[in-house]
């Protein structure tokens, strides 16, 4: 069976996003290959305008998964299988890799609306296909909730060349915004952007504006001063599965059209959203002791309790503040944290079900399952960042 494959890669990795498509990627190739790779981090650059495709022909490349910027529909040329990890538009292949771009930025408010803001902004890049639908879904779901939001856009190429001047308007426009904001970029280095912006504008992150990012890119977030909170996709996995379909497609099999879909996961909270812009103060004391005792099973009446009115009282606080019960509450926010301690710890899901007051892992994994249609030890196989490739090197051609 022919399993050695040689297989071109066309992904940015130094970029977040690449590097996790790759991961995938090399996951699969090492389960059911191994492959061969030749990687070209600056192909768009340097060889994709010109067509000069002669090197791939001559290594005898047989599948390619690349990025679709400007000029590499010329790879259609070499007769291989393509799959592209859709950014531009530029060349749709059979099989694409899509963010599920409107979804994220649902999550995005959803997630700022959960923590009591009243007022909302989004900033991203004018030029770039999937940042504008990652507003849309943000802007659409908050007219849904009956609010407004404000935005700032400018094309991705000001962002490194005129870096002050592009940091001097962010500034200006952060200072008119109202506050306190929550404010959603499109990634992560957007989100470095508004938080240096918010330095020079003298506004404090988090608590006149809250930022949130996307991608979970640990250097930038944990640069970022403070820490970027980040809504973290399931790019590794999407990568995995387009070395799925290549492989398939390699084979000659017949693949059906498909969308494999980066979804987003789970959302890693740092400094730069730690706060609750509440102004109802017994919900935001009942918060407070949720996330506090969010390793114990606690009830509602028990919440209700420690903020010292009636359970019916706080209920129709929290439907009127928040949209759900306090019941929904403290479930919504145990899931958020066994997700984290799933992709960020390598403790065990028993270690994880005694700390959190389950009794055993049974209970913790019928909970997770029910919540997230997927068993605890599945989530940390898919998405744990602690996973760690120990094989050897790739063999690569560059």
């Amino acid at each position: 069976m022919h399993n050695s494959y040689k297989v071109a890669l066309f992904l940015e990795t130094s970029r977040h996003y690449g590097r996790e498509l790759t991961n995938g990627i090399i996951r699969y190739s090492r389960l059911f290959g191994p492959w061969s790779f030749y990687r070209d981090d600056q192909f768009y650059i340097n060889r994709a305008s010109k067509k000069d495709l002669s090197y791939l022909k001559s290594w005898g490349v047989e599948g390619i998964i690349t990025r679709d910027f400007k000029g590499v529909a010329s790879l259609l040329d070499l007769d291989v299988p393509i799959i592209t990890a859709i950014n531009l538009g530029q060349l749709e292949t059979h099989v694409q890799i899509r963010a599920d771009n409107e979804f994220i930025g649902k999550l995005a408010f959803e997630y700022f609306l959960n923590k009591g803001f009243k007022e909302f902004a989004f900033c991203g890049f004018s030029n770039m296909p999937w940042s504008m639908i990652r507003q849309t879904g943000f802007d659409q779901t908050a007219h849904q909730n009956k609010f407004k939001t404000h935005t700032f856009n400018s094309p991705s190429s000001g962002r490194m060349l005129h870096r002050n001047d592009e940091y001097m308007k962010l500034a200006k426009w952060l200072k008119k915004l109202p506050k306190p904001i929550g404010l959603f970029c499109c990634n992560d280095d957007r989100g470095y952007d508004a938080i240096e912006a918010c330095r020079i504008a003298n506004l404090k992150v988090p608590y006149e504006i809250a930022v949130l990012g996307v991608d979970n890119d640990n250097q930038t977030c944990e640069t970022s001063n403070p820490p970027l909170s980040s809504l973290f996709l399931g790019v590794e996995k999407a990568g995995f599965d387009a070395a799925a379909c290549l492989h398939k497609l390699m084979m000659g099999k017949h693949v059906d059209f498909e969308e494999i879909v980066v979804s987003p996961v789970s959302i890693i909270e740092r400094h730069s959203t730690d706060i609750m812009a509440i102004q109802d103060e017994n919900v935001t004391n009942a918060l407070q002791f949720i996330h506090e005792h969010s390793r114990q099973l606690i009830q509602a009446e028990e919440v209700a309790s420690a903020v010292g009115i009636s359970r019916r009282s706080l209920e129709k606080k929290f439907h009127y503040t928040l949209g759900h019960s306090i019941f929904e509450e403290i479930r919504r926010y145990r899931i958020e944290t066994i997700c984290k301690l799933l992709i960020e710890t390598d403790m065990s899901i028993s270690e994880i079900a005694l700390m959190l007051g389950y009794n055993d892992s049974d209970h913790i994994a019928r909970f997770f399952k029910k919540e997230k249609n997927i068993t605890p030890k599945q989530f940390r196989d898919t998405y744990g960042l602690k996973k760690r490739y120990t094989e050897s090197k790739l063999t690569t051609t560059d």
